[in-house]
């Protein structure tokens, strides 16, 4: 064991994860809302999905997959400080949430919820996007942990 490693690192890189969680929501709210009026081109249509549909499918379907994945993140950071407190922590960060949201989001979430052409579910269990997501998410993750563990 390393002479830094504390629970409190730990808790530390959890909290991260719940904020990156929050952060990686609204950055997702705000790419589909921009998705959308560029595909509909209309500002009701756009409003009316912004207001309602899209808010509600963050909601339920991506949740507890971020929750899972910026949490078992900041988990690994905080256990691993000494690493983490390097630039190559980022680094790390983002490769584990891009492993985490591979395995999350194209494989356990598809077993969940079938995909059906066009739905939400479908898109998020794309390989390419599920792995860019997750790479955002971990490297946020990282990011916010680095703020709050200062030493």
């Amino acid at each position: 064991m390393s002479r830094d490693f504390s629970f409190g690192k730990i808790f530390l890189g959890i909290a991260a994860g719940l904020l990156s969680t929050s952060a990686g929501l609204i950055l997702a709210y705000a790419v589909g809302v921009v998705a959308i009026a560029i595909r509909t081109r209309e500002l009701f249509a756009t409003l009316l999905v912004a207001f309602t549909y899209l808010p509600l499918m963050l909601l339920f379907v991506l949740l507890v997959p971020n929750i899972v994945i910026t949490s078992t993140v900041g988990l690994t950071l905080g256990i691993g400080v000494n690493f983490a407190k390097h630039a190559a922590g980022l680094v790390a960060g983002a490769i584990a949430g891009l492993v985490l949201g591979e395995i999350i989001f194209s494989v356990v979430l598809p077993l969940l919820v079938v995909p059906q052409p066009g739905d939400f579910t479908s898109i998020i269990s794309n390989h390419y996007l599920s792995g860019t997501y997750g790479l955002i998410l971990g490297a946020l993750t990282s990011r916010f942990f680095r703020w709050l563990n200062p030493d």
